[in-house]
């Protein structure tokens, strides 16, 4: 589950006249990923099938239908599989039919409304020139005299006048603008039309017509008669859709599967009498796919040793709850063949994240009913994993809404404004929590809460870095070896954990340690087990109480994980010396600052607190609010607090999926996979499909 499945690479082996049988068996079996082939002394790249040209030009055209149709395959549930023999024997009969049913209609209709642009540029033309008021027999066919008939930005008559005084001209506004129609002698028709370009002049073509508004008329007549054809050819059209789409695509399917095989050639090395196919089988699959390659006594399937250069297909192997979260994994980059997949360790802890930010039963519920509504609609295999990863992740807010009490936040009381004194489930479900008291098992926003959260999540945190440089030590140690695992990540290793006991002390100082109250979950833990955390006063102020060997008071915290933390840091220096100097000398003690940056990440998983807060802080105001203008004097505005709980509650719910999300996913892209993984991987796509709409 952590790492790719094991690839073997093996070669295809046949005479010549038997590639097309390789083909289709090879596109049945589906397993072989093809790798791009190499061309040989004797053995050169194949040609695609005599069939393979006629196959893509019915292709592109039936494609075509499916598109101006808007088909999509992904809303569609086949109510029956057609069989690849029956849609052979019916294909030539059903694209003639397809041509004359549904090409000659859409022909028609882009006719349609080729015409329609037609008819309205003219009646643009038209309408301009009967504002006018000119006849268009008028305004064109003089030989001594220009005529300018067109639109400008301001009236032009004074320059045109320093010109010659000779020309009449007639002007109406128009559109915000001013249209014109100038009568000259030709001899000053240059200048004229020069000076015209200074005002903006726009030509008007004048067009052949008698009268204006019979024209008009016209138009608006032969536009309706297309309109209604075009309405008429979209609802035939619809009906094609509803009844023929499911064997539209089934023909696709068909068609682009015939194209793959014929083209298999493209991706072989072909001899005078043989042919050769190389590429990569899972392992554990590799016997069933021989048996089917060799079934007819004529193919070889051949194990071969992998040279230096090969890269291996990865193919993950996953759970099927996994496999919907390899969509975050590859979404980063695809692991390389021998690189440890993630995608196991994503679900567990993208899922966590999620609810203990989130941490609300009303938003978890929500969450999940509209995920698995969008699973109806979106049906894309994307899709479906990221709204199965949303269903995860709203039961998971659920769950750590149980935990912390909370319905759509904190529930408000009047004259009661803090949301540790009182939460949404209060009385009401106190039975669930098993325990006889008023408070949920975990409140994140008493002081105890933070603080033991605020823990967690920073234990959390050392956790998934140190973790991340273990597994990052075992992938260079498989790819470099030993030496090269202890400098590039063993070294960081110790240093962060160098860094985790001194984060222990500081978190013992800090009062974490301290016994929680007695409501909650306290009452169930052992009254020992917070012991070394117990609290004396002294001089007003409470420190922790020594522990015995070591100087009493305030340091008591710290120096016991000073002397684990010390040898560590020490260890750390020492080998990150020994492999940054030899590479960057002297200068390469400057590296060692990037310690700091390791601690700031794992104070980075403090988001899981902060974000988690401001959720429950926003649901607190909302509630407040709608309460105190919902109640009594103001029951008037019960209208208002309601509208106000809605908005305010689909809001947060809204920053609720979506910081939740993205932190998430930022501490597992950033802070996570950079110390082990590096992705780059060679994704494994076998020869042929998983079929929808046919069946062998």
């Amino acid at each position: 589950m952590l790492k790719p499945e094991k690839m073997v690479k093996i070669s295809v082996v046949g005479p010549k006249e038997q590639l097309e049988y390789a083909s289709e068996t090879l596109y049945k079996v589906n397993l072989l990923h093809i790798e791009d082939p190499k061309e040989a002394e004797y053995f050169r790249i194949g040609e695609p099938l005599e069939k393979a040209s006629l196959i893509s030009r019915s292709l592109v055209q039936l494609r075509s239908y499916i598109s101006y149709l808007k088909i999509d395959p992904s809303r569609i549930v086949p109510k029956r599989k057609y069989r690849s023999k029956e849609i052979e024997d019916k294909l030539s009969k059903k694209l003639e039919e397809y041509q004359e049913q549904i090409g000659r209609k859409i022909e028609e209709n882009r006719s349609i409304d080729e015409k329609i642009r037609g008819l309205e540029d003219e009646l643009r033309i038209i309408e301009p020139l009967k504002v006018l008021g000119i006849p268009s027999r008028l305004l064109k066919g003089y030989k001594n005299l220009r005529c300018f008939v067109g639109l400008v930005k301001e009236n032009p008559v004074e320059e045109l006048s320093k010109i010659t005084d000779q020309f009449d001209a007639v002007i109406k506004e128009y559109q915000k603008e001013l249209l014109v129609a100038i009568f000259v002698k030709a001899e000053y028709g240059d200048e004229f039309f020069r000076t015209l370009q200074g005002f903006g002049y726009r030509e008007l073509p004048v067009p052949d017509i008698d009268d204006y508004d019979v024209r008009i008329n016209e138009i608006e007549r032969e536009k309706e008669e297309l309109l209604n054809r075009k309405k008429q050819l979209e609802t035939e059209i619809e009906e094609i859709k509803v009844k023929e789409a499911e064997l539209l695509l089934a023909i696709e399917e068909y068609l682009s599967s015939e194209l793959d095989k014929s083209e298999l050639p493209l991706r072989a090395l072909v001899s005078k009498y043989a042919f050769v196919i190389v590429g990569y089988v899972p392992a554990k699959q590799l016997d069933e796919f021989r048996s089917e390659v060799e079934r007819n006594g004529k193919i070889v399937v051949e194990v071969i040793e992998e040279e230096e250069e090969d890269v291996p297909p990865t193919k993950l192997d996953n759970p099927a709850i996994v496999r919907d979260y390899e969509l975050l994994t590859t979404t980063y980059a695809t692991p390389k063949y021998k690189e440890l997949d993630p995608s196991a360790i994503m679900a567990v802890f993208f899922t966590i994240f999620f609810g203990m930010m989130l941490g609300d039963m009303g938003y978890g519920l929500l969450i999940t009913i509209l995920a698995l509504y969008l699973k109806t609609v979106f049906r894309t295999e994307g899709w479906q994993k990221l709204l199965n990863i949303a269903i995860y992740c709203g039961l998971s807010s659920i769950l750590f809404g149980f935990i912390y009490g909370e319905f759509f936040g904190p529930f408000i009381i009047p004259g009661i404004e803090e949301p540790s004194k009182i939460h949404f489930l209060g009385d009401a479900l106190s039975a669930l929590y098993t325990f006889n008291h008023h408070h949920p098992l975990f409140d994140r926003v008493e002081e105890f809460g933070v603080k033991a959260l605020l823990f967690i999540v920073l234990l959390i945190g050392m956790f998934k870095m140190l973790w991340g440089f273990a597994l990052g030590f075992y992938n260079v140690y498989v790819e470099h070896g030993m030496k090269e695992a202890i400098y590039e990540k063993g070294c960081w290793f110790i240093g962060v954990l160098g860094l985790v006991m001194l984060i222990f002390g500081f978190s013992y100082n800090l009062g974490i340690f301290t016994s929680p109250p007695e409501e909650g979950f306290g009452h169930l833990l052992p009254d020992n087990l917070y012991m070394l955390g117990s609290y004396t006063v002294e001089e007003g102020k409470e420190v922790p109480l020594p522990i015995p060997g070591l100087v009493d008071g305030w340091q008591a915290g710290v120096n016991i994980f000073y002397v684990l933390a010390l040898p560590l840091l020490i260890v750390w220096f020492v080998i990150f010396l020994k492999a940054e100097i030899p590479k960057m000398g002297i200068f390469g003690i400057i590296m060692a600052v990037e310690l700091l940056t390791w601690f700031g990440q794992i104070i980075s998983y403090a988001r899981l607190l902060a974000i988690g807060l401001s959720s429950v802080y926003i649901a607190f105001v909302i509630n407040y609010l709608s309460v105190k203008i919902g109640t009594p004097p103001g029951m008037a505005l019960l209208p208002v607090a309601i509208i106000l709980l809605l908005i305010g509650h689909a809001g947060n719910l809204l920053l609720g999926i979506l910081d939740p999300g993205l932190q998430s996913l930022r501490l597992h892209y950033v802070e996570f996979f950079t110390k082990f993984f590096e992705g780059g991987g060679k994704e494994y796509s076998p020869f042929g499909r998983v079929k929808k709409f046919l069946e062998d």
